[in-house]
């Protein structure tokens, strides 16, 4: 291996480190209680080496909200894969998403997180940046909702608002599963999950 190359794979370490160190302070502290200090100290860098990297603590999160909606928009064109219903391929979306939030948590949390605040956190500029991130995902369920109505599977809808509904829903949804040993003890989040989403399905089906 040639020095450059050497020097490209510590870069690349040294980066990875400091998203490692930044996923699990904003886990544990929100974005407002994790500073660059305490993210170049969780990584074992110094302060100018991490704004080496990144501009500032908004342009680390981004990044790290960009990663977490590239792997879920992969894990659900996997899911998809071989899937021609619409209706099925909804729900598929649905618990994908439900998987997402259990097996990459620290992503999961970083979306939701950004998402869920009641305040703005950023500058407008990176607001839109976020926000248009974000609507990647929205794009999945109403390009499905749009085959459907083609297709004769669904009514005719405005499918924007169907697609902001179906997120919002399973969105919501999916925060209950930390319910489960409250108000939801009785019964199962799973179930729940998977009853109100096809009552989604039909509601917007022929």
């Amino acid at each position: 291996m040639g020095l450059k190359e050497r020097r490209e794979r510590e870069k690349q370490a040294r980066r990875e480190s400091i998203l490692v160190a930044a996923r699990e302070l904003l886990h544990q502290k929100g974005i407002n209680g994790a500073s660059m200090n305490q993210i170049a100290k969780k990584a074992e860098l110094g302060v100018a080496t991490l704004y080496s990297y990144f501009t500032n603590k908004e342009d680390l999160f981004l990044v790290l909200q960009q990663e977490g909606l590239d792997l879920l928009r992969e894990q659900i064109s996997e899911a998809l894969e071989g899937i021609s219903d619409p209706k099925i391929r909804l729900k598929t979306i649905a618990f994908s998403f439900l998987e997402f939030s259990q097996k990459r948590k620290n992503y999961y949390y970083i979306i939701n997180y950004f998402i869920s605040s009641p305040e703005i956190l950023f500058e407008s500029t990176l607001k839109d940046q976020i926000d248009l991130q974000a609507e990647r995902a929205l794009s999945v369920a109403n390009a499905v909702i749009t085959e459907g109505i083609e297709t004769g599977s669904f009514i005719n809808q405005n499918t924007k608002r169907s697609a902001v509904t179906f997120w919002a829903l399973i969105f919501g949804l999916t925060q209950f599963k930390k319910l489960e040993t409250t108000i939801l003890r009785d019964d199962n989040h799973t179930a729940i999950f998977e009853h109100s989403v096809d009552q989604f399905i039909r509601s917007i089906s022929v």
